[in-house]
């Protein structure tokens, strides 16, 4: 059985490690280029480009590093190249609020309010409260087009969200974002999992310790991949825990095994809490970092 257990766990982190992340592709993408990124933001523009420009030789369908390499392209005076590199990122993600952003920019800077108004609708929308220049430069737009009622609208909710973001800067993508994601859905589903094996653990086990290092280890890992939403998951553990215990087992005949099986099984919801509470402190901590 502990051998059982420990191939469980190996499977459980190969899961936290490979798919637990639920980053886009993109997101992913800028903590590769991360280094190319800071030189930009630094303003070494030509070693950023130089940088980029290796990146797209070498992955040619990297749309951050299209987007890095276009905005390096425009301080280089060059927007005729910026915009065919934004473009071309775009072609192979076209979920980057950024990539719509800078391409609206680069419209109105062409003198084309109709394209760009295209580009920065589609900006807004992906930014998903964010950001405040998709409001700031559509508003731009949307002025050059004679729209000066939506101009300000836009102007003012810049304004509103400027203010938000500065008292927190996640308070707006998390009033956005559902409470019930993708990540969370399938977290649930791989808790109904470690609630199944927690019961096994607990009528097979010898003693209280193999029951509680497996409740320990699942804890952690609900608080560390769920930090701000561990304390649903640990709920759901518990309830699973105790329903699968008392519905879909038996109780032994023998008191001594009951009294054992009574002690994996509360311990093991009390630490359930315990750790997954440790698991998100671990995790924000990291984040901080």
């Amino acid at each position: 059985m502990e051998f059982l257990v420990v191939i469980a766990f190996f499977g459980y982190i190969y899961y936290l490690r490979n798919y637990a992340d639920l980053r886009t592709p993109s997101e992913k993408e800028a903590a590769t280029l991360s280094e190319g990124i800071k030189l930009y933001e630094n303003g070494q523009t030509d070693e950023a480009f130089a940088y980029f420009d290796s990146r797209i030789r070498q992955k040619p369908k990297s749309c951050i590093a299209y987007l890095y390499r276009g905005l390096c392209q425009k301080k280089l005076r060059d927007p005729d190249a910026a915009l065919a590199d934004i473009q071309a990122g775009l072609s192979y993600d076209d979920q980057v609020f950024l990539l719509h952003l800078e391409l609206g920019k680069l419209y109105l800077d062409q003198q084309q309010p109709d394209q760009a108004l295209i580009a920065l609708n589609k900006a807004v929308a992906l930014a998903e409260e964010t950001s405040t220049d998709v409001y700031h430069w559509r508003a731009n737009a949307l002025t050059q087009l004679g729209r000066e009622t939506d101009a300000m609208r836009d102007a003012a909710r810049e304004a509103e969200l400027k203010e938000i973001l500065m008292v927190n800067p996640k308070s707006a993508a998390a009033s956005a974002a559902p409470f019930f994601d993708k990540r969370l859905v399938i977290n649930m589903v791989m808790i109904l999992l470690t609630s199944a094996l927690l019961v096994y653990v607990i009528k097979n086990a010898e003693s209280i310790h193999l029951p509680y290092l497996v409740a320990v280890f699942a804890a952690i890992s609900i608080g560390f991949v769920e930090p701000h939403k561990g304390w649903l998951l640990a709920i759901m553990q518990c309830i699973l825990l105790a329903a699968g215990y008392f519905l879909l087992t038996s109780r032994p005949d023998d008191q001594g095994r009951q009294e054992l099986e009574n002690f994996s099984l509360y311990g093991s919801m009390i630490l359930t809490f315990a750790a997954s509470f440790l698991g998100g402190f671990l995790k924000r901590a990291l984040n901080m970092k």
